[in-house]
């Protein structure tokens, strides 16, 4: 089957599955007690809510039709392969493999704030500051918690839920497929982090995400395991859940431009030491290659 026969049955799917996802969380905004006549957008909608725990389901769920399901269905259309064949989830985990990927993305976050840092002095025009302040408002309110179960619901939403589907979508299929076709595992891992970050919409987040894509499509490439990725996608988004309860801030009432920032001098090093990293993650994975 053809690249774009792929990518039109991708496209197709995904298509299908933002309709029904939105559908979903539609029906639960509605369940939770929003009052549509009153709503211009969907924070005003959240705000009108009695209770935000459908809302929250239905992020979640939205996440799961629209990544999971959808990744699921186009391996069911294009690959006679049993799901963990496929998806490469066969092989086992190895410590010495994780320890070097979670190294790596530690390595890299000094370098990811700073050009966080950097997009935030650039003075974004109107329609990109809407759309970051509109998608940080709903975060807010996905991120309210006031306690465990919010805690426990907010790591599954925010960090199981979309380490699952989303490496399952955009490492398990798109990279998977972009390489297969074009034969250039470099070319693949930059376009699916391009689309990775971008499906976010944050103008603000996108060198960010798009560092974080790299990451993950690398990981994946050299380990040859979709676990790898889904494990650190898992751990960065989690580690973010669990800073924000513990540290008892509201995040709405947080100024991105306010903090610490990070002198240029401290990511020159985070990229130095990401490097060094890197180039041992690929060392190993190619004596792995050749000792197998």
């Amino acid at each position: 089957m053809s690249l774009l026969r792929k990518s039109l049955i991708l496209i197709g799917l995904v298509a299908g599955g933002l309709v029904v996802g939105q559908l979903i969380l539609s029906g639960l905004i509605f369940a939770g007690g929003a009052d549509f006549t009153q709503a211009n957008d969907i924070n005003t909608l959240i705000g009108s809510m009695e209770n935000t725990m459908p809302f929250k389901i239905g992020i979640g769920l939205n996440n799961i039709v629209m990544f999971g399901l959808t990744a699921y269905l186009f391996k069911l259309i294009v690959s006679k392969n049993k799901f963990s064949k496929y998806f490469n989830l066969s092989r086992k985990l190895d410590g010495n493999w994780l320890g070097l990927c979670v190294l790596l993305m530690i390595s890299i976050y000094p370098l990811i704030v700073y050009s966080a840092q950097w997009i935030q002095s650039i003075d974004l025009p109107s329609w990109a500051q809407s759309m970051d302040q509109s998608n940080l408002n709903t975060l807010a309110s996905v991120l309210e918690m006031n306690g465990p179960w919010d805690l426990t619901l907010n790591l599954l939403i925010v960090a199981v839920t979309p380490a699952i589907c989303e490496e399952l979508f955009f490492r398990g299929v798109m990279q998977k497929e972009i390489n297969r076709h074009l034969s250039n595992p470099h070319m693949a891992i930059i376009l699916t982090s391009i689309v990775f970050s971008a499906i976010h919409m944050s103008v603000e987040g996108f060198t960010a995400r798009l560092m974080l894509g790299l990451v993950l499509g690398y990981t994946y490439h050299y380990t040859m395991s979709l676990w790898y990725p889904i494990l650190l996608h898992l751990f960065n988004n989690g580690l973010q859940v669990l800073a924000l309860y513990f540290s008892g801030a509201n995040i709405k009432e947080m100024d991105p431009t306010e903090g610490p920032e990070i002198h240029w001098v401290f990511a020159i090093v985070s990229l130095a030491v990401a490097i060094v990293i890197f180039m041992h993650i690929k060392t190993k994975s190619e004596k792995d290659v050749i000792s197998a």
